[in-house]
Order: C-alpha cells, then sequence, then structure tokens
C-alpha cells in the first residue's frame, strides 16, 4: 500500500485530521479545524466543478468576524457569515458550495484531493485513516467522516446502525427564474409554504437574490404519493434511500403526472414548477431519516449529514452541521495529537449528541403528519 501525504508543509504541533467528504459539512469543518492549527486532508469522490441542490435555509451569518484559534493573521469571518455572504434567508445550495469552496481554498493548512473513492476505514491506538480504492492509505491523528447521509464513516462509528432509513415521502426540487412570475413577491431571501389540495402534500417557494446571481425562485415539494414510483426507478429498496433521481433519469410520464397535478395548485405556484417539469430539469429525493446513536468512536467522528439526517422541513441540517464543525474546531485547538485526539471526540459526541437527536425527531413528526394527511 502506499502512504499518502496527509499534511501541508511541517507537520503542525497540534495534529493532523482526515476529513471524508468535500461538500458543504465536509468544507466547513475544514476550515474549522485549520483555524484551529490542524494540517486537513480533505478526500472527496466527486468532481471538483459540481451543482446539485436547490434551496437552503440560513439562518445565521450576518457578517460577522472572530479571531483565528491558532493565533495567526488577522480576523476572518465566521464560517456561517462566509455561507450567506452576510445575508442570512433562502440561498442556493451550489452558491454556498462555492463560498465555501473558495474560502477553503485560500487556507494554507487545507489540501483537497477529488475523484477519490473510500473502500475503508480503520484506526489503531496511534491513528486513524482512510483508504482509497487505489490501496493508498490517508491517516492522521484523527479521521472524521462529512461523507453524507449514506456515510461509510458511520458504518466505523456505529456498526450495529449504520444505515439511514427512508421516511416514506420524497422531495422533489427545482428552480425557475424570476420572469416565471414576475412580480409574485416583492424583495428578496423570501420563503412561504403552503398545503396542496387533493393530498399532494406540501411545498415551499422561495426567492432569493445575491450579488453574484439574477433574482430567482426555488420550489419543494414534499412529496407523499410517489412511493410506488420510487421503487420501481430503484430510488428506494427496502427501508434505504439509495439515490436522488435527477433531471432526464425521471420517467416522462412522472413529469407528466406533476403536470397534471399542478395545474390544480394555487398560482404562482403552478407556473414555477411548471417551468422546471417543461425543461425536465427537477431532482427527486426520497427522504432518509438517521436519529444517531453515538458521534464518535476511538480517533473517528462524523459531522453533518453522516452524523444526522432530518427531513429538510426542519431547515436546520445545515446549520446544526454548522454547530458540529464550530464545536470541533473549538474542541481541538489544543492539539489532537496522541490521547488528546480520543478526548477530543468523546467531548464532541457529548457536546452535540442530544442537539442532534432532537433536531432529528422533531423532523419526524411533520413526516408523520403528511403520511396521515394522504390516507385521509
Amino acid at each position: 500500500m502506499t502512504q499518502a501525504e496527509t499534511t501541508v508543509g511541517a507537520v503542525p504541533q497540534r495534529g493532523t485530521a482526515v476529513v471524508v467528504g468535500a461538500l458543504l459539512a465536509g468544507l466547513a469543518l475544514s476550515i474549522s479545524l485549520a483555524r484551529s492549527g490542524l494540517a486537513v486532508t480533505v478526500i472527496e469522490r466527486a468532481m471538483e466543478k459540481r451543482n446539485g441542490g436547490t434551496g437552503l435555509r440560513l439562518w445565521g451569518g450576518m457578517g460577522e468576524s472572530v479571531q483565528r484559534r491558532d493565533g495567526s493573521g488577522p480576523r476572518v469571518p465566521t464560517i456561517a457569515s462566509i455561507a450567506s455572504a452576510g445575508v442570512p434567508g433562502p440561498e442556493g445550495w451550489a452558491t454556498v458550495l462555492r463560498r465555501l469552496s473558495a474560502a477553503a481554498a485560500d487556507e494554507p493548512g487545507i489540501s483537497i484531493h477529488y475523484e477519490i473513492e473510500v473502500a475503508q476505514i480503520g484506526q489503531d491506538a496511534d491513528s486513524a485513516w482512510a483508504t482509497d480504492t487505489t490501496g493508498t492509505v490517508h491517516a492522521a491523528d484523527i479521521l472524521l467522516g462529512a461523507d453524507g447521509h449514506r456515510s461509510l464513516v458511520r458504518r466505523s462509528v456505529d456498526p450495529e446502525h449504520p444505515d439511514a432509513t427512508y421516511a416514506g415521502y420524497a422531495i422533489w426540487t427545482g428552480k425557475a427564474p424570476y420572469d416565471a412570475a414576475p412580480g409574485w413577491q416583492e424583495g428578496y431571501n423570501y420563503m412561504n409554504m403552503i398545503t396542496l389540495p387533493n393530498g399532494d402534500g406540501a411545498m415551499i417557494v422561495g426567492e432569493t437574490q445575491t450579488n453574484d446571481e439574477p433574482r430567482r425562485y426555488f420550489w419543494q415539494w414534499y412529496d407523499p404519493t410517489s412511493d410506488d414510483y420510487l421503487r420501481e426507478a430503484g430510488a428506494v429498496v427496502g427501508k434505504v434511500s439509495r439515490y436522488s433521481l435527477v433531471n432526464e433519469n425521471i420517467a416522462g410520464s412522472k413529469y407528466d403526472d406533476i403536470r397534471r397535478r399542478a395545474a390544480h395548485w394555487p398560482a404562482p405556484w403552478d407556473d414555477i414548477v411548471r417551468h422546471s417539469v417543461e425543461r425536465h430539469n427537477v431532482i427527486a429525493t426520497p427522504i432518509a431519516e438517521y436519529v444517531p446513536r453515538r458521534l464518535a468512536r476511538g480517533r473517528i467522528a462524523i459531522i453533518g449529514d453522516a452524523a444526522h439526517v432530518p427531513s429538510p422541513m426542519t431547515g436546520a441540517g445545515f446549520d446544526t452541521g454548522l454547530g458540529d464543525a464550530e464545536t470541533l474546531g473549538e474542541l481541538t485547538s489544543h492539539g489532537v495529537i496522541g490521547e488528546q485526539g480520543r478526548k477530543v471526540l468523546r467531548a464532541y459526541e457529548k457536546q452535540r449528541l442530544r442537539t442532534a437527536q432532537r433536531m432529528v425527531r422533531s423532523g419526524q413528526g411533520f413526516g408523520q403528519n403528511l403520511l396521515e394527511g394522504t390516507n385521509n
């Protein structure tokens, strides 16, 4: 096996970390750890340039700044302020990813490697590591999983409770330009939710505008009616949500079904959805939920969707992941070498586990009500 380089420059006095996953939670975590003086290696199986998702609700980040925990340099924006660009509210997933990617690229203590697929996770008394599919070993003092709701790292943290569970409904998402329903809502960073007629579920439409993108809408349809279709398409198998269906991977007959349903929805919701449907520019994601029993084991821990998978209706998944990242940054500021690494991750689990459990359970009530409304 080949031992990968896991540090940037000389080995820092405070230690090293491997982060598995370079999407929102992984990038936020990497920035937080680097600000505490750790050398951070990030490995991600996807390509560097990536679009996806639609809207997030950002609750914090109004331009605040903080002193770096490693004591170097001037004050820096909080990670929440980086994500929001100082304007909390609805925001595009891809926009937030670009902001965090740019901030991570500016951190000298972070090295990010794309298109690397992890095959195995391991640890011993002195280190933790991820072995990729080429046999290369990425080792450090601690290893942190930010690899999403189908996390491989989670299997090393709680092997008896490894999988998120399909919640019984889906979220369909899309975007539309402002001229798809002009004049609907003046102002920006606005969102609203309605209950749809005929047992079709619920929908959120949001409007947002940032400095670098034109004004646009995003929509999220919480759909309790498509279980059979999701299973036929292979997106759900048994109790496991396997993957999202994207654009042309969604059957034409299903687009026709959504178009027929939308004809009974109130304006401007119907126009906004129809714009995406007519262009086959839609993502369908079977909702998965995961209530964690633990967040750490030895030198390995999980954060974000790897640690807690809520219904998107909570609007708290991203911010809870930021809280995970900030907590780990604070705890690792005194180092992770030797026994200190295990001590830090035990403290992280103690501080964050109940918060994660409460957040996921709050969304489970929404899902139950949604499904019951369909059956009535």
